[in-house]
């Protein structure tokens, strides 16, 4: 049976925890003992409708360190896979988390811990661990995919969502001036795609719940199938969405049918990752801004590069500028890529990049446009991940056009075409005058 190890941060202000006090312990602050009894109770809850779904037996699963009233430096929940850094991300001993699950609840509108959805969206990640793996991120031919991390997100706002009825959820711990996650809203790909896969994610959990509220049981336990009895689920969103219509249609082609035109209207299923860039237009983050991961977080790329890329089209070749707002340090860490009518690739990336220099309040970097489309990418050189948003280009400097023949102006050209057309016209007034002279000399003489 899974046991839940609830620790209590204790803490000075706004600091980091001086001490982790169990449940137990009667050193435990008065504070604590209801938040944390609650927090069991939602957890043992949570753990109860996993099972009750089918998605593994609770005996299955190891026990889970709890930790709460985390600094508000981190006012979230993460847990010890999240990419945020878990455990050796936000607390002095990380070896707590080793060889055992952890969630770390920070402090929001309330204890994270009191809200049932939280503890509910945070256990759904340690509890399909085994399912979906340990990755959050994933190289492809475009950069740099989220659909690791977009798909444990996705799924874990549907079931948390789906344990308490309501596609709104986080409504009891979130800020009075932040909008509640509303998975009844319809939120699509490319328009929606930022990088960020808190953001992302919505995509996907926003398409679930869609499907539910057609199919209900039906498609819970089609869905609940393809999680548990896949033995490696994909890893890229469009594979995963097609994957799970297959299960569907095994027990239910109609469903199965109901499911992919719910995932193509949401765009699961395109396979490249691309927003358009315009002359004299602001390309804007449909939330939170655009991301590109650091070292840290794709180890393996040779030049980590942003989830999506940029597609433009110019009428002339010539010189341009991509300006963006970034955070501090951007001068430092990103550049930008373009290539002239296809996406960009790992070969582009490596070769000539454009550094970014602050101007104002914002970055530029010079960049050689093709005329025609072309394709921008934005890569990063840091370790740690960085935003980005308010994209525009703009064209700084054309090449001339074609000149004229050697030794020969259009202005010359001109000069000599009236020179032409004067001789022309002083040719045929005379020609006119001896006609005319030629016509009195024959008429006969009158009066002699």
């Amino acid at each position: 049976m899974t046991q839940f190890d609830l620790r209590w941060c204790v803490r000075s202000g706004q600091s980091s925890c001086t001490a982790l006090v169990k449940s137990a312990d009667p050193s435990l602050p008065s504070a604590a003992i209801e938040p944390l009894r609650e927090l069991d109770a939602h957890a043992r809850s949570a753990t109860a409708f996993f099972a009750d779904l089918g998605l593994g037996a609770v005996t299955a699963h190891s026990d889970i360190l709890l930790i709460a009233n985390l600094a508000e430096t981190n006012a979230r929940s993460i847990t010890s896979a999240d990419e945020l850094g878990g455990c050796g991300g936000a607390l002095r001993d990380s070896s707590l988390c080793h060889e055992r699950g952890a969630i770390l609840f920070g402090v929001r509108a309330i204890q994270l811990c009191l809200d049932a959805d939280v503890v509910t969206h945070e256990l759904a990640h340690e509890w399909m661990r085994p399912m979906l793996g340990e990755g959050r991120w994933a190289l492809d031919a475009a950069g740099s995919s989220d659909d690791p991390a977009l798909i444990k997100e996705g799924l874990a706002d549907f079931l948390a969502a789906l344990k308490s009825g309501d596609p709104v959820w986080g409504k009891r711990s979130a800020f009075p001036s932040e909008a509640a996650r509303s998975l009844r809203v319809k939120v699509s790909f490319p328009e929606a795609r930022t990088g960020v896969p808190h953001s992302d994610s919505l995509v996907l959990s926003s398409a679930l719940w869609s499907a539910y509220t057609t199919g209900k049981a039906r498609f819970v336990q089609g869905l609940t199938r393809y999680l548990a009895q896949r033995a490696s689920p994909p890893k890229d969103l469009a594979s995963w969405a097609r994957g799970l219509a297959v299960e569907l249609k095994a027990t239910d082609p109609a469903l199965g049918e109901a499911w992919l035109r719910t995932a193509e209207g949401h765009g699961l299923l395109l396979e490249q990752r691309l927003l358009d860039i315009d002359f004299g237009a602001m390309t804007r983050a449909y939330a939170d801004a655009f991301l590109v991961p650091g070292r840290r977080e794709v180890p393996e790329a040779s030049m980590p590069r942003s989830v999506l890329q940029f597609r433009g089209e110019s009428p002339a070749a010539g010189k341009g500028i991509l300006s963006l707002r970034a955070g501090a340090g951007a001068e430092r860490d990103l550049e930008a890529v373009v290539r002239p009518g296809a996406p960009v690739d790992d070969a582009t990336a490596l070769g000539a990049r454009a550094h970014f220099a602050q101007v104002g309040g914002r970055f530029e970097a010079p960049v050689e446009l093709p005329r025609g489309s072309y394709y921008v990418q934005i890569t990063n050189r840091g370790e740690e991940s960085a935003w980005f948003d308010d994209l525009s280009i703009r064209m700084v400097e054309a090449p001339p056009e074609s000149a004229p023949p050697q030794g020969s102006s259009p202005s010359g050209v001109m000069a000599v075409s009236a020179g032409l057309l004067a001789a022309s016209a002083l040719a045929l007034a005379a020609l006119r005058w001896c006609r005319g002279q030629r016509a009195v000399g024959a008429r006969p003489r009158q009066g002699v």
